[in-house]
């Protein structure tokens, strides 16, 4: 039995992956209504966190962000395997001491940074890997979306990404910053701007930019905001021997050569729904022995790369 530790979108849409991949589910959640969701859809669900845990083998951790530590402590204190949405904190706090109990007990924590099953970053990864850049020089990540766009039917205002210490662009787009790390190793940020461009009411930051630096002298630039429309998704990589163009939306990946050719120029099919049953389909199998996804020691390397370039802009922690 799978535990989800928090019903809101993203929680349920993980119960329903995990009910779908043919798993029982029971969910936590202090709403009575998400809490009918759920059984709505085929789980248990239980207005106690300790009753969920005593009854799984494994949870997801989808509470809201400024909870995830202490949901992950209850777990892995419960003996239980976790997967932890993003971001894995806002803070570095007891997280590297949660990680090592969880490896002294065999327990597999992953991160839920979808976007690394992507096909495109699959595509992207392979291509890295066969040499088909050359040497590489520089990366662009790039998500600019339109806040009020993202969940019709909400106050933005009211939600997680309006608090200027948990919430804001950066964080809620962390994901960029994992592909960077992902696709051209570890950085360090070397500097970072963000400011609040007052089109959406918001207190917290809505425009930001910051670069990164990778080993072997690699460079690149992460832009994420919440304030373009249309919005655009995706990512840039170049070195000696070509680059690559991903247009995460559209699922389209482009390599081109040296020459100006398309060495490869292909729509991929499905959706983001997709990655997720992927996602959710890998950290089962985690459970049997598979590699992760993304381990909650990756996923806190990039958390602390986030937080230091936060503070390079002068955000509050």
């Amino acid at each position: 039995m799978i535990a989800v530790l928090g019903l809101g979108s993203i929680g349920l849409r993980h119960a329903r992956n995990a009910l779908a991949l043919g798993e029982t589910v029971i969910g936590f959640d202090p709403s009575p209504e998400r809490r009918a969701l759920l059984e709505a859809d085929g789980g248990t669900a239980t207005d106690s966190r300790d009753a969920a845990l005593d009854a799984a083998a494994a949870v997801v951790v989808a509470t809201p962000s400024d909870r995830h530590e202490d949901d992950l402590a209850a777990a892995i204190s419960a003996g239980r395997h976790a997967l932890v949405e993003k971001p894995l904190g806002h803070r570095v706090g007891r997280l590297p001491e949660l990680l090592d109990q969880a490896d002294s007990a065999q327990l597999v924590v992953a991160a839920a940074l979808n976007l690394r099953v992507h096909p495109c970053v699959l595509l992207a990864r392979s291509a890295l890997a066969q040499g088909r850049l050359g040497q590489v020089l520089w990366g662009r990540f790039l998500a600019a979306l339109y806040l009020p766009d993202w969940r019709p039917g909400q106050d933005w205002r009211l939600g997680y990404a309006n608090d200027p210490r948990t919430g804001g662009a950066i964080f809620d787009y962390i994901h960029e910053f994992d592909l960077a790390a992902h696709l051209l190793g570890h950085f360090r940020p070397a500097a970072c701007v963000a400011r609040r461009s007052g089109t959406l009411d918001l207190a917290s930051e809505d425009v930001a930019d910051a670069i990164l630096e990778h080993p072997d002298g690699v460079t690149s630039t992460v832009h994420v905001d919440y304030v373009t429309r249309p919005r655009m998704r995706g990512f840039y990589l170049a070195g000696t021997a070509g680059h690559v163009h991903v247009d995460l939306d559209r699922r389209h990946f482009r390599l081109i050569d040296q020459n100006g050719e398309a060495a490869i120029d292909q729509s991929l099919p499905g959706g983001y729904a997709d990655d997720y049953v992927t996602e959710m389909s890998a950290f089962l199998a985690a459970l049997r022995g598979e590699p992760v996804v993304c381990s909650g020691r990756e996923a806190l390397a990039v958390l602390d790369g986030v937080i230091a370039a936060r503070s390079l802009a002068g955000l509050p922690s």
